[in-house]
């Protein structure tokens, strides 16, 4: 018969059973539940091949990210990110605090009206008609609050320029490459795997640029058949997205009209109106998620 938890064990030891054998049968028992479980996971993966696959990409990529990290070119990249997230973070905390207030120039707005037909209402209140439940919601919104999106509306990245924010040089020099950063319309016209690049085109000016991103560069053929709408920094030697991205397929009936609309007649300055249009579309469109 099994002993009592508090009677001396079987084992002659002189030890009461909870403290000794009851203890090593605890330990059997949860390495062979251990053991059952491994083998349950190494059936279920072996039936899965889907599942497989998606451990070796895995490990493909976690190897991939070891041999970039001793690179010089994503070691800057890195500390470029962090310093941008740092930055981020204070502009985002100065907006919750009531530090800043979104302001609009009428006269531009009014000289502007008649070729955009906007109204002034909408504009103001744009802020509000971000969904902020969803992650391209909350990204859209301090977007629009952070960098320089139209010349009539200011942002925080300026405040912080003339509010002298910053002591540190590179906060500094890094703040006046937030303000002078692109906004647009990307095709990805080429990816470098080993080196973490990838080549940008701009829609509409042909700009082109060479960014560095780890996860564009590693996504294969995929990127030929989409069209990027994202944010581009260039600080120093470093090129790189900010997080914004709107992702369309080029056989999308809408990007394909809206690229017709407005190659006709392109101006930069009317970024804002572009931003907004293909947000609204974007974000009613979860499958583009």
């Amino acid at each position: 018969m099994k002993p009592g938890r508090n009677q001396p064990c079987p084992c002659g030891s002189g030890k009461k059973y909870k403290k000794c054998c009851y203890l090593k049968g605890l330990d059997r028992a949860a390495e062979t539940a251990a053991q059952l479980q491994a083998l349950e996971e190494l059936e279920e993966l072996e039936e899965n091949t889907s599942t497989h696959e998606l451990m070796i990409i895995n490990a493909i990529n976690k190897m991939r990210r070891i041999s970039l990290d001793k690179k010089s070119h994503i070691k800057e990249y890195d500390k470029a990110r962090k310093l941008h997230g740092e930055i981020v973070d204070s502009m985002v905390q100065y907006y919750e605090s009531g530090k800043f207030g979104q302001k609009q120039t009428i006269d531009y707005i009014a000289a502007h009206n008649h070729k955009k037909k906007l109204d002034f209402k909408q504009l103001h209140l744009l802020q509000s008609e971000f969904d902020l439940e969803t992650r391209v919601g909350v990204q859209s919104l301090y977007d629009l609050l952070v960098y320089k999106v139209a010349p009539h509306m200011n942002c925080i990245t300026e405040d912080f320029i003339q509010n002298h924010r910053y002591r540190r040089v590179d906060k500094l020099e890094f703040l006046q490459s937030m303000l002078d950063s692109k906004l647009g319309l990307f095709e990805v016209v080429g990816v470098d795997f080993k080196e973490a690049y990838a080549y940008l085109k701009e829609v509409f000016s042909g700009a082109e640029y060479k960014i560095t991103d780890i996860g564009l560069s590693g996504s294969g053929e995929s990127f030929a058949e989409v069209y990027l709408y994202t944010r581009i920094i260039q600080y120093k030697s470093v090129c790189f997205g900010t997080g914004l991205n709107f992702i369309f397929a080029k056989d999308d009936s809408f990007i394909k009209n809206y690229i017709s609309r407005y190659k006709k007649n392109y101006a930069p300055e009317e970024e804002l109106h572009r931003f907004i249009e293909l947000y609204n579309h974007y974000s009613q469109h979860p499958e583009y998620e």
